[in-house]
């Protein structure tokens, strides 16, 4: 029997990562001996529940941002005491990178590089921030260019690094490929596969006419989601169609900021509910899902929310879009970030009973695409490959 090693910065977790890290364990545990092996830990009492029972879980000796030998020598003993065959790099920018380098490796262990993220996200955030202060602003628009800088660097050495180690790059879309090269400076491209991320929460019971007149969203309540763009859209709606509502499911430092928007626009259509572990009751109800990212991997809230007939609204801020749903089939593609745009196309949908219907459809549809079946077939597709041809 073959053993998969997951080698991942956090888990348990309550991110998208580790979620997809703990839906694959426990599908594979049925024909292959599976080990988790994480460097830090996030409630572990109540999200271990979810991992089966035979999945080994083993947890480093240092749980920091530092290079530790103790570290590397705890990965290379599991690695020989549990034979392990393939080493899953769950890569979540957390900077561990150099356990990669440090294995004492076979010619039979190989290792596959899983990126979660977006490789221009950081370039995002840097474009986002620098339009937001004034052209005057020389000492902070300096210190800005500065880390950037720092950060190109770290991309290209951290990307370099990964890839040479590896025996297969895989990416969440395709679009993120010529990203991934662009900031690591990879020419070369043999090494690359796409494999998206599965569809995680039961949606066997699906019933469309269960949806109420409600926008959802989902997601931490930061800047990098787009809170503040979702809030001044919503304002704008909630003026048009006083007949819907948005309920927004997380929690995060902009949770104030919300409260007082809510406040400042006087907005009555609007419900808060904070972090939910929950997430398929409020998927039932809602007719569309608004997506305001600065930038995503593969965000797998979104075809978990068309798996249940949620058309998503998004701005094209991420490659991966192109890759979960298609313009004014299953949802819609918004030009990042035009807030005017977003509002006009929103209330369009809503205003539009028989498209809406027609695209909810579309989405329960499309949504298998990203079934767990259809995804571990790919996986193990790639499996065969790397067995036969290294």
């Amino acid at each position: 029997m073959k053993t998969i090693l997951f080698l991942i910065a956090r888990y348990p977790g309550y991110g998208g990562i580790e979620k997809v890290t703990t839906v694959l364990a426990n599908q594979w545990v049925a024909k292959y001996h599976v080990v988790i092996c994480s460097i830090d830990q996030q409630d572990e009492n109540n999200l271990l529940q979810e991992l089966d029972s035979k999945v080994v879980f083993y947890k480093m000796p240092y749980n920091g941002l530092k290079k530790s030998q103790d570290n590397v020598a705890f990965l290379n003993d599991i690695i020989k005491k549990d034979n392990v065959d393939i080493i899953m790099y769950q890569d979540s920018y957390f900077p561990c990178q150099y356990l990669l380098s440090s294995i004492d490796r076979n010619s039979e262990l190989k290792i596959i590089e899983v990126e979660h993220n977006s490789p221009s996200g950081f370039d995002i955030q840097y474009r986002e921030y620098i339009n937001s202060i004034s052209r005057f602003d020389i000492y902070h628009r300096f210190k800005a260019w500065f880390y950037h800088q720092k950060s190109l660097r770290n991309e290209k050495n951290n990307r370099q690094l990964i890839y040479d180690v590896c025996d297969r790059y895989v990416m969440l879309a395709n679009g993120l490929i010529p990203q991934c090269q662009k900031y690591g400076h990879i020419e070369d491209n043999c090494k690359f596969e796409v494999i998206g991320n599965p569809i995680s929460i039961d949606n066997t019971e699906v019933d469309l006419s269960l949806k109420q007149k409600e926008c959802l969203f989902v997601g931490r309540l930061d800047g990098m989601k787009g809170i503040d763009k979702m809030m001044r859209i919503w304002a704008n709606v909630e003026r048009t169609l006083s007949d819907w509502s948005l309920v927004i499911v997380g929690d995060g430092i902009l949770m104030p900021e919300v409260k007082s928007a809510i406040k400042r626009y006087g907005l009555q259509k609007i419900r808060v509910e904070g972090f939910q572990t929950d997430v398929k009751r409020y998927y039932r109800t809602a007719s569309i899902f608004c997506m305001c990212s600065l930038f995503e991997g593969f965000p797998m809230v979104l075809p978990e929310a068309m798996g249940f007939g949620v058309v998503p609204v998004a701005f094209k801020s991420f490659a991966a879009l192109d890759d979960i749903l298609v313009d004014g089939e299953d949802g819609l593609k918004i030009k990042p970030f035009d807030e005017n745009a977003f509002c006009e196309k929103l209330i369009a949908l809503m205003s539009d009973e028989k498209k809406l219907k027609q695209m909810q459809i579309n989405a329960l549809n499309h949504s298998q695409k990203f079934s767990v079946a259809s995804v571990l077939k790919k996986w193990d597709n790639l499996f065969k490959d790397i067995e036969n041809n290294g």
